[in-house]
């Protein structure tokens, strides 16, 4: 048996990529069974693993590339989204959240640290409030300072401050509205506007509200919490009239400039987001993909269908577009099980991705079927819209695995989030299960997970998956909630969660212990792959057309520094030119240019732009 790695195998990984072709998966002694044979917390030792963790663990060891930010004992991060926890700001100073909490949790609350640009502050050991909370969200406010929001037994409970890392927290209570005051809980927060001025607020209740068990209620300041208008409302297009129910944890939000995003991923309703390009006046509601059965009850039966597994995020990019990753699994529910968990299917895996450029996925039960596992209905196409699975780590041909236990959401591959940055690359990670990663916890063994990570240039389509989390550190670690930065510079920036055990201690999957909260980061070009070192140069004037590929059109940004003589060349790849446009003397500001590809044959094609005496080179694809 594979019994969690051969040292020698790991200590040659480092950062290690892998193949890009989808490998079969199975189970090796069928998978554990998720929510049954749970571990009893009193009698389990989860450092008594005949292996030498402890030894390994002793030295405190890290990647080279990651520091220990804080820890806790309270690691159900989250049911399902992780929502706003990391924020980079965007003069590379960074702020991190997590559930501190040790022992009973009496002391649990929000965990804080703070990179200033040099290096992280040390570890916490108390929360911030001055009462029990949970589920801290953490973001920009003002132009300096930030703020952050948790849920605590008398409604939420929100910290702020006008210079970020340092001074005093000032501390103010939210309540929902009458009737429900107190039960309201999972908040998410995030800022919008010039300054980040104004201050949006979602919270799901606790009960019943407004014709739904559970719905979310939304907010908006724009004077620091001072007043709120609108105030609790249920926006139109997740109430009644369109969803049985919006629970807990399954929102995330996201921000550019005056573009607001709330995104929720369920796997009993439709996957959607609402945006406003207006600072939250206007709504406008955008469906990923469409739920067959409208106002589905998670307890009726239903043939198999491929769903999305609660886990998403969103990021908007400098031209306004919305990106969306999601994690999937296969639902079904002919009225024998039980256990919420026996209703997925262990073997389906995957992350999916869509744009806003995309059309919508359909309603079709197996629209969301990983391709290439027989499903002719399936509506993702690998490297495209399908572009992270569980990796084939030994090289057989197939990934196998022995059990798992789920931190809530269901699938093998899960909690994926994504970044695209200024030149339009998209950054996504995820965690995943590990074949080559196995451990005995009580009567069961299983698998451990990793973080994984994979990016796309646009020219060169998406790169190679790499495990962030191949150190040789990592050997016995459960890695899960990734979280990846809004902003980034030559580097991505990412935090995770780490510990010795697989699951959750708070499922009883295992005895209560130390998990780690680790930030990471990994210069882009460890991750590109098909383009050249002068194109990976991260403040390179000219973006990638986006989309790209593309049939339509596509938009391209050229930053000019100075006022200059300004051109735009497409050429096919002979060199013949077949579009050009002269801008003329123009002032320093960013140009757009955009290409029809109505007069384009498919193939791959170079754009240059001239600008003076110099001259910025990229490759598209129209398809």
């Amino acid at each position: 048996m594979k019994k969690l790695l051969l040292f020698s195998l790991i200590l040659s990984f480092g950062l290690v990529g892998f193949s890009q072709e989808s490998p079969t998966v199975k189970d090796k002694y069928k998978l554990a069974k998720f929510g049954k044979e749970r571990v009893n917390r009193a009698t389990d030792n989860a450092t008594n693993f005949n292996n030498p963790v402890s030894l390994l663990k002793s030295s405190g060891a890290l990647a080279p590339s990651e520091t220990q930010i804080g820890i806790t004992e309270y690691d159900l991060f989250s049911n399902y989204n992780t929502g706003n926890r990391f924020w980079v700001f965007e003069d590379g100073t960074i702020a991190g959240v997590w559930m501190y909490g040790t022992e009973d949790f009496s002391d649990r609350g929000t965990g804080y640290n703070y990179y200033d640009g040099t290096e992280w502050g040390p570890e916490p050991t108390v929360r911030i409030e001055d009462e029990k909370c949970g589920w801290p969200n953490i973001t920009a406010w003002g132009p300096g300072g930030e703020i952050g929001v948790a849920h605590s037994s008398t409604g939420l409970e929100i910290i702020q401050r006008e210079t970020k890392g340092t001074g005093e927290w000032t501390q103010t209570y939210f309540q929902g509205p009458e009737g429900i005051e107190t039960d309201i809980t999972w908040p998410r927060m995030i800022t919008s506007g010039e300054n980040n001025e104004y201050i949006h607020l979602i919270v799901n209740t606790y009960g019943e509200w407004q014709g739904q068990p559970t719905t979310n209620l939304y907010s908006r300041s724009d004077d620091g919490g001072a007043t709120w208008n609108p105030h609790n409302v249920v926006l139109p297009e997740w109430g009644a009239d369109h969803y049985l129910e919006i629970t807990q944890d399954k929102s995330v939000m996201a921000s550019k400039g005056n573009t607001v995003c709330i995104l929720y991923v369920d796997a009993y309703s439709d996957l959607f987001y609402l945006r406003s390009d207006d600072n939250g006046d206007s709504w406008e509601k955008n469906i990923v993909w469409q739920h067959p059965i409208p106002f589905y009850s998670s307890g009726d039966p239903i043939d198999s269908i491929f769903v999305p597994d609660f886990s998403g995020h969103i990021a908007i990019d400098n031209l306004g577009h919305a990106h969306v990753v999601f994690g999937i699994t296969r639902y079904i529910n002919d009225g024998s099980a039980t256990d919420f968990f026996d209703k997925h299917e262990k073997w389906s895996n995957g992350i999916a991705y869509w744009n806003d450029m995309m059309d919508p996925f359909s309603s079709d039960y197996d629209a969301l079927a990983p391709p290439g596992i027989g499903y002719a209905n399936s509506e993702l196409v690998q490297d495209v819209s399908y572009i992270g699975w569980m990796q084939d780590v030994d090289g057989d041909g197939v990934v196998t695995l022995a059990g798992a236990y789920p931190i809530r959401t269901v699938g093998m591959c899960t909690t994926p989030c994504i970044h695209v940055d200024d030149q339009g690359r998209r950054f996504v990670i995820f965690s995943a299960l590990n074949e080559t990663q196995e451990t005995t916890v009580g009567s069961l063994t299983v698998n451990y997970k990793r973080i994984w990570a994979r990016a796309y240039d646009g020219g060169g389509g998406w790169g190679e998956f790499l495990d962030l989390t191949a150190d040789y550190s990592h050997v016995f670690d459960d890695c899960v909630y990734p979280m990846i930065g809004n902003n980034s510079d030559g580097h991505i920036h990412y935090i995770y969660q780490a510990d010795f055990s697989p699951g959750n201690s708070l499922d009883d999957d295992h005895a209560q212990q130390e998990n780690r909260w680790i930030y990471g980061s990994l210069p882009k070009t460890e991750l590109m792959t098909g383009i050249s070192d002068k194109e990976l140069i991260d403040d390179s004037p000219l973006s990638q057309n986006f989309p790209n590929p593309f049939s339509k059109v596509s938009t391209i940004n050229f930053r000019l520094e100075k006022a200059a003589e300004l051109s735009f060349v497409v050429s096919n790849i002979t060199g013949q030119k077949v579009m050009e446009i002269h801008k003329g003397y123009v002032p320093a500001q960013t140009h757009t240019f955009t290409i029809d590809a109505a007069n384009l044959k498919t193939g791959i094609y170079f754009y240059t732009v001239t600008a003076g005496d110099s001259q910025f080179t990229r490759k598209m694809i129209v398809e």
